[in-house]
C-alpha cells in the first residue's frame, strides 16, 4: 500500500472507507426495481463465497453475513435504498468491486455479470 491511504488499485482505505489496514467499505444504492430480492441475494452470496474476505452488508443498524442468502434477505432492502458493503481480507479490494457491482446493477440477478 502506498503512503497515500490507498490500496494498489486506488481504492481508498481511510476516512469513510475505514482505517488504514482495516476493512474496506462502500455505500451502494440498490437500484433493482425489486430491491434486494431472492435472486439478487443469491447472486451476491454466491459471488461473496468465491472470495476469502469476510463480507458484511449493513442496512441501517441491521447487519447481514454477505455469504448467506438468508441473512441478506432479512435486511429487507427496498429499491433505491443505500446499503454499506464491508469486506476484510487479502482479496478485499477485488471482492468489494465485484459485490458492489451486483448490488448497483438494475439486473443484479443476471448470472452473466
Amino acid at each position: 500500500m502506498a503512503g497515500n491511504g490507498r490500496t494498489g488499485d486506488g481504492t481508498p482505505r481511510d476516512g469513510p472507507n475505514g482505517p488504514p489496514g482495516g476493512p474496506l467499505r462502500r455505500t451502494v444504492r440498490v437500484v433493482n426495481p425489486l430491491g434486494l430480492h431472492h435472486r439478487v441475494a443469491d447472486r451476491f452470496s454466491r459471488a461473496a463465497r468465491t472470495f476469502t474476505a469476510t463480507v458484511a452488508v449493513y442496512h441501517g443498524d441491521a447487519r447481514a453475513d454477505g455469504k448467506s442468502v438468508w441473512d441478506l434477505m432479512m435486511l429487507v432492502v427496498l429499491p433505491e435504498t443505500e446499503v454499506l458493503v464491508e469486506v476484510d481480507g487479502p482479496d478485499a479490494a477485488a471482492a468489494l468491486g465485484a459485490l458492489a457491482d451486483i448490488l448497483a446493477s438494475p439486473g443484479g440477478e443476471d448470472y452473466t455479470i
